[in-house]
């Protein structure tokens, strides 16, 4: 029978996989709103935030444009998630520093897609 030795520093280091949660739920979320587009603002699905939700125009252009941004920043998060994990690997960090870090990361590249999918909706529709 072949047993498989599972090392404390196995298990440690299983916990980076940590870090590709939030890249993966952005481009999996990014996907979903891209393939089944969400056109009643009264259904709480989508891209749903006060700004998105000031009118059908509002709502109808944030739905077009939230996949594309969530898809884009998930992808890149998810090569810099790599990355991370790889020079921190090397550079021996420990591996709840290493977690740490790319989940802040991984929190803080959400934001942005928030902030850049709100900040498109309200430039379009400035009055001026």
């Amino acid at each position: 029978m072949l047993q498989v030795a599972i090392t404390r520093e196995t298990v440690r280091y299983s916990l980076l996989a940590l870090n590709f949660i939030v890249p993966f739920v952005m481009v999996w979320v990014g996907h979903a709103l891209k393939k089944h587009p969400v056109t009643d603002m009264d259904s709480q699905n989508g891209y749903c935030t006060p700004t998105s939700q000031k009118s059908q125009e509002h709502w109808d252009y944030a739905q077009s444009i939230a996949p594309d941004i969530f898809l884009g920043l998930g992808k890149v998060l998810g090569i810099a998630e790599i990355f991370l994990n790889i020079v921190l690997f090397v550079w021996k960090v420990p591996v709840n520093v290493c977690v740490t870090a790319g989940i802040t990361v991984g929190i803080l590249v959400l934001v942005l897609a928030f902030y850049r999918t709100e900040k498109k909706i309200k430039h379009k529709f400035e009055k001026g």
